[in-house]
């Protein structure tokens, strides 16, 4: 097994030992291969997925049976829904007790087969090899994600054989078909005949490495682009004719893009509910033509899952972008207008936050990632733990680089920021990586921390001290009349003493100034910091914000972003 790492060229194994996975990590003994021992098996398992995202290759984690392998399972859940490749190899009781309720023994295939590409256990020696290739190789063919190899003890110490059993299994249904080019050529017609045609970009967009043809799209088409959340990652947002990402949490702009387009081209997305708030509105234009709707996604089960589309395309993203530019020109008529009142939605929107972070007595998120983005080199990696520090990220954080943010987005999992960061660095060493989190969401994988001294990983953490989980005291002001139960915290941690406790710097700062100077010194000099940012749970309303079930043209606008997000021509 271990022979079979290095032919794959992988350097580290993250987890944590146990007693069924210790032969595995026996083998690993002197050998060019390092383990990184998380905390928790939660950890290692987010930080595969950053080391994934970064390096583009799957990481490997190796954890025990029972208890080691079922708190991967949020991890996993995690990766597959957010279409990222990793590995878990999970250790299992011997097979003679296979059945008989030995100690840490549970049916983890049984737990993940809904939420992994491929999960197999090893029933005989000669299939352990081939499982883990097996399991590496479906990782990255077509849409990527998770898989998971279950290997019991006996089957690890038993003697290597001389040969491999083939795993049976279907590569080909992972595998997408070349793009139909009569589909891309209609789509064509009908972005050339649009006056108001929009890009709408997934994530899908990032692990293709479509970046370039969706920009020259846009170009050709001069089309707003607007993305998902995972999206956000694809396009440098100095572009200009970025909106930025839709929905929920979205910009008031990529929201009016969208709800007013009559043309949308969405590439590598699943047409989520947090980036459309309801597809009722959307589903009626597309079924009466006001709305030509053009979907093209690796994965054939995705088209039409949750809104029919005028045209479906399945398709690898950059072969399928790079085909219809074939047949797309320039010479198409805008309405010129429409982009105008997107950008005056656009300065509308900053001129109010600019006013209400004004009146904030205490550091408002809005301004905090403006001065992080400031102090933040071009190229550095962002993560973000889940929370409202998340969807204000989402609305004001700017990537310049694709592929330098990486969040939880389909599954929304708390504790993400902290591993995630680890795992960013470990994969490129030489990179900035700063991890935006909010008080709620660090406290569940700050033990992972330990990493940063042990495996030289120096990491900034600003934690968005809120002292509540304000995604969801937000929604019980606006939703529940006010009735805050079970969202806000004591006084305690003191996170300075948590940095102190794992020789970290810690610093409190009591201006945008200080906070600035603080970040940008330790970005800059590659050392490890955490930044604890006093923030009133009170003023922390993040907005715009689509209610749940909701259109997109319903957002709530903050105070001063007098406009209707219906387009009146």
């Amino acid at each position: 097994m271990v022979q079979t790492f290095k032919q794959y060229r992988i350097k580290h194994i993250l987890g944590i030992t146990g007693g069924s996975i210790m032969a595995l990590y026996d083998a690993l003994y002197n050998q060019d291969i390092q383990p990184i021992m998380f905390r928790h098996e939660q950890g290692a398992i987010h930080a595969a997925e950053a080391f994934a995202r970064v390096s583009g290759r799957p990481a490997v984690v190796a954890v025990t049976s029972g208890p080691g392998a079922t708190n991967l399972v949020t991890g996993l859940a995690n990766a597959y829904m957010d279409s990222a490749p990793v590995v878990a190899i999970t250790g299992q009781v011997p097979t003679s007790v296979f059945g008989r309720d030995g100690f840490q023994e549970t049916d983890i295939l049984g737990v993940v087969t809904p939420i992994t590409k491929f999960a197999y256990q090893v029933k005989k020696a000669e299939e352990a090899v081939a499982a883990f290739k097996t399991a590496y190789e479906i990782s990255i063919i077509g849409r990527p994600g998770p898989t998971l190899v279950d290997i019991p003890r006996d089957i690890q110490l038993a003697a290597a054989p001389d040969r491999e059993e083939k795993i049976p299994v279907n590569r080909e249904k992972f595998i997408p078909p070349p793009p139909d080019e009569d589909k891309l050529r209609l789509a064509a017609k009908y972005l050339i005949e649009a006056r108001r045609p929009v890009v709408l970009v997934g994530g899908g967009v990032l692990w293709s490495g479509a970046t370039p043809e969706v920009l020259e799209l846009s170009r050709m088409l001069y089309a707003p682009i607007v993305s998902t959340l995972p999206g956000k990652a694809a396009v440098p947002h100095d572009y200009p004719l970025y909106m930025g990402p839709a929905g929920m949490h979205g910009r008031a702009e990529a929201d009016a893009a969208l709800a007013n387009a009559d043309v949308i081209l969405a590439v590598g997305t699943r047409f989520s509910d947090r980036t459309w708030g309801r597809f009722k509105e959307l589903q009626e234009s597309v079924r009466s033509g006001r709305v030509k709707l053009i979907h093209i996604d690796i994965d054939k089960s995705e088209i039409g899952k949750n809104v029919k589309p005028t045209i479906g395309v399945v398709a690898d993203a950059k072969e399928a972008l790079g085909t219809l530019l074939k047949f797309v020109d320039a010479g198409a008529q805008r309405d010129e207008k429409f982009m105008s009142w997107l950008l005056e939605i656009r300065k509308k929107y900053e001129e109010a936050m600019s006013k209400v972070a004004d009146t904030s007595k205490a550091f408002h998120p809005w301004r905090v990632l403006k001065v992080l983005r400031r102090a933040a080199p071009r190229n550095t990696i962002t993560t973000t733990g889940v929370g409202s520090h998340q969807m204000w990220a989402e609305v004001a954080w700017e990537v310049f680089e694709p592929g330098t943010f990486i969040t939880s987005a389909g599954l929304g999992t708390m504790g993400f920021c902290v591993p995630a960061a680890l795992g960013a660095k470990l994969a490129d060493p030489t990179r900035p990586v700063l991890c935006i989190d909010g008080d709620g969401s660090f406290q569940m994988t700050m033990n992972n921390l330990a990493l940063v001294r042990e495996y030289d990983l120096p990491i900034v953490v600003t934690i968005f001290d809120n002292r509540a989980l304000q995604l969801v005291k937000q929604w019980q002001i606006y939703l529940y009349k006010r009735r805050i139960i079970a969202t806000e915290f004591g006084k305690m941690p003191d996170f300075m003493k948590i940095a102190e406790a794992y020789d970290i710097e810690g610093v409190k700062p009591e201006s945008y100034d200080q906070l600035e100077k603080a970040v940008a010194k330790a970005l800059r000099n590659n050392e490890a910091l955490i930044v604890d940012l006093t923030i009133d749970s009170e003023e922390d309303i993040v907005l715009p914000w689509v209610k749940p079930g909701d259109w997109l043209t319903s957002a709530l606008l903050p105070e001063g972003v007098n406009t209707k997000l219906v387009y009146e021509n």
